[in-house]
């Protein structure tokens, strides 16, 4: 058998999607039909409606939806099937080691469990639907909740992230009840707060829902809705016999029926990135039966965002340091014009002074002159006086101190060397 395929690109995901029917696509890739549809959307790329198969089966013509083009990079590259498939190689890194330090404490637990179970209360039995008497602590106030609220319309009771239908409130205590004592004997927290339930690691915390499944299927009328409707119709068309018009639904029942099926989900409540989010009731399997494997796949999203945070961090304090170094190049380049413009000034300062000395030299001592030259005369001395202060070594150091042109140590000095030159306008 031929492996599939599992890194596309978006043109080859769109073929895909409109040659074979997405419930078939997933089944072969292993994913749910809505998870493929996940990750069609993520990628922008359009599936077909809901009875485009049919049509192609009826030989009908059915209009196939173009792929439109996007700008950003991330989505041109699609993974299916692999839950690490969208995370960096840090991430993985990070997972990897965070695995390895977790069997290591097993081990070393193992090692330890002859003393451990001697001093340690045994592990409480699972009770699927028996009503808990003393819940775990860390889930007081939340089971106090639950057990206090009045069920909505629909029939559902609700308290910090935890919806479910009043048949099912004492079982959904128990799964609190029994999560808690998972999250202890790994060594995490489990704490319900004003901004709901949260599990919490050295590394980080999530937000977790338990939440039961709901169905809405198209609502089947009853004898006496349908004598009820034809009632009401018959009065419309007797109104409509003598002008009276009314658009009132003649249909006294629903359009659809709300069904709680009684299967839980418990699941952490934001995007994972592609590692598995949530837990639910199968054939084979109950929610309390998952609430270890439960708490570790927490734990490995906590790992994950706790790496991706180190990463953005790092990245930002780069792009700072980038910015910093951009910034220090920018000014030097401002100080070289401003050294060459003091040097210009000092240069043309000092050939105003030998021009205005020889023009001074040169003129006859015991000569008596007219009173407008002499007073010019004397305006010349005064102005190669200034001149000559303005280019004396003690001026021109008092000039550079004050501009701070010449700094020891240099405020401005890059270690680095000058910056790569900004490739485009986002560029830091």
């Amino acid at each position: 058998m031929e492996e599939l395929k599992r890194t596309l690109t978006r043109e080859e995901l769109h073929d895909l999607v409109w040659s074979t029917p997405i419930l078939k696509l997933a089944e072969e890739f292993g994913l749910s039909d809505r998870g493929f549809a996940k990750i069609c959307a993520k990628h922008l790329v359009p599936t077909p409606p809901r009875g485009y198969w049919a049509k192609v089966e009826a030989g009908q013509p059915a209009k196939k939806t173009p792929l439109r083009s996007v700008e950003n990079k991330a989505l041109h590259t699609v993974h299916i099937g692999s839950s690490k498939a969208h995370l960096s190689d840090s991430v993985v890194a990070a997972l990897a080691a965070a695995k390895a330090e977790r069997k290591r404490r097993a081990e070393e637990r193992k090692r330890q469990l002859p003393t451990a179970e001697a001093s340690a209360p045994a592990r409480e039995p699972l009770m699927i639907n028996q009503p808990i008497q003393v819940p775990h602590k860390s889930v007081t106030s939340i089971v106090k909740q639950l057990r206090k609220a009045k069920p909505d319309g629909e029939g559902v009771v609700s308290a910090k992230g935890v919806f479910v239908h009043e048949r099912t409130r004492e079982r959904a205590i128990g799964i609190l009840h029994y999560l808690a004592g998972a999250v202890e004997a790994d060594g995490s927290k489990l704490m319900a707060n004003e901004h709901g339930l949260h599990l919490s690691t050295s590394e980080g915390s999530v937000r977790i829902t338990l939440a039961e499944e709901r169905k809405r299927p198209k609502h089947i009328p009853s004898e006496s809705e349908l004598a009820e409707y034809q009632r009401r119709k018959a009065k419309r068309d007797k109104d409509h016999a003598r002008g009276l018009w009314s658009f009132e639904r003649l249909e006294p029942w629903p359009e659809f029926d709300i069904i709680y099926t009684g299967k839980l989900t418990i699941g952490y409540d934001g995007y994972a990135n592609g590692l598995r989010k949530s837990w639910s009731d199968g054939r084979s399997q109950t929610v309390e039966s998952c609430l270890e494997a439960f708490v570790a796949g927490m734990r490995t999203i906590i790992v994950a965002e706790a790496e991706e945070r180190r990463v953005a961090q790092e990245k930002e304090r780069a792009r700072q340091a980038m910015r910093r170094r951009r910034e220090l190049a920018h000014l030097r380049a401002q100080r070289e014009d401003n050294r060459s413009v003091y040097l210009e000034e000092i240069a043309a300062a000092r050939r105003k002074a030998v021009d205005l000395k020889t023009t001074i030299d040169a003129i006859p001592r015991s000569e008596k002159f007219p009173a407008e030259y002499g007073r010019m005369i004397a305006w010349a001395r005064e102005r190669l006086a200034e001149l000559e202060a303005k280019t004396t070594v003690e001026a021109i150091q008092a000039a550079l101190e004050a501009e701070n042109l010449f700094p020891e140590p240099d405020n401005l000095f890059d270690p680095e060397g000058d910056p790569p030159a900004k490739k485009n306008f986002w560029d830091d």
